[in-house]
């Protein structure tokens, strides 16, 4: 059977796009770990399936991890949605809903390839983990835990830590983990281990998880603009209001067509 697909990233974090109101697909965690793949497959950070709408909302969303899991929510993956959808002349006035697990996110568009989401409201607070000194929670669609170690984050190898902490006895569920460095006014350096792929080149949720945090710790002016430097661009996330607001980029890579067998499908 052949599948269609969109390979779109937002700040390098990839991802397969399938619009599964016009094609079946039964398995997606199975179908997300083939296609994630960078060797034997497609290759991307997983799998999202746009679907039919839910009641307010415009469309609908699913998103699965490279290890099969279905996440809660994406930043740059519900951007991306919004671009595909406005390739294919289904955006109205530059806004869309789109429904996730976490709740309807309200997307706008600002110009070309570039988003707005409203996050909706962000949860803070602490943990303590042996060994790791001063660890901020944030719950903003799903779990994150934001550390600012001292030392240089840039070539530091974040899979030990990121696993230890994603897999960590307090967090049953398992967390996503931002290391994040202050490197000016308002501006943070952020690599992250996401829950479910390992390490990503950008997260919108860790973005703001990460912006959140610094604002709590006192790091960060919550009247301004917080730039986030990750590994595949910058994000920006506006902290000032009761919801936390998403600003980044949404681009194709390239549209194809791959042969999957029946036990993907069926």
């Amino acid at each position: 059977m052949l599948l269609e697909f969109t390979k779109m990233q937002g700040v390098g974090n990839d991802y397969i796009y399938i619009d599964a109101r016009q094609q079946k697909v039964k398995h997606p965690a199975e179908l997300a770990r083939r296609l994630s793949d960078r060797h034997f497959g497609i290759g991307s950070d997983g799998l999202v399936l746009i679907l039919p709408a839910s009641k307010g909302a415009d469309v609908a969303m699913a998103m699965y991890n490279t290890d099969g899991s279905e996440g809660l929510m994406c930043g740059n993956a519900v951007r991306c949605v919004a671009e595909w959808l406005y390739q294919h002349n289904e955006m109205r006035n530059d806004i869309i809903r789109i429904a996730t697990k976490s709740g309807i996110k309200v997307v706008r568009r600002l110009r070309d390839n570039y988003y707005s989401v409203n996050m909706g409201v962000a949860t803070v607070g602490s943990a303590d983990l042996a060994g790791i000194h001063i660890l901020t929670t944030v719950k903003i669609g799903n779990p994150h835990v934001v550390w600012f170690p001292k030392f240089e984050i840039k070539n530091y190898n974040i899979k030990r830590l990121g696993q230890r902490i994603e897999h960590s006895k307090i967090f049953p569920d398992g967390t996503n983990v931002e290391f994040v460095r202050v490197i000016g006014e308002n501006q943070l350096e952020m690599r992250v281990w996401e829950r479910g792929s390992g390490e990503t080149l950008g997260c919108g949720t860790g973005a703001c998880a990460a912006a959140v945090a610094s604002v709590a710790r006192g790091f960060c002016d919550r009247e301004k603009l917080v730039r986030v430097q990750l590994p595949g661009g910058e994000l920006v996330v506006d902290c000032s209001g009761e919801y936390v607001r998403l600003l980044g980029p949404a681009m194709t890579v390239f549209h194809g067509v791959i042969e999957v067998g029946a036990d993907d499908e069926n």
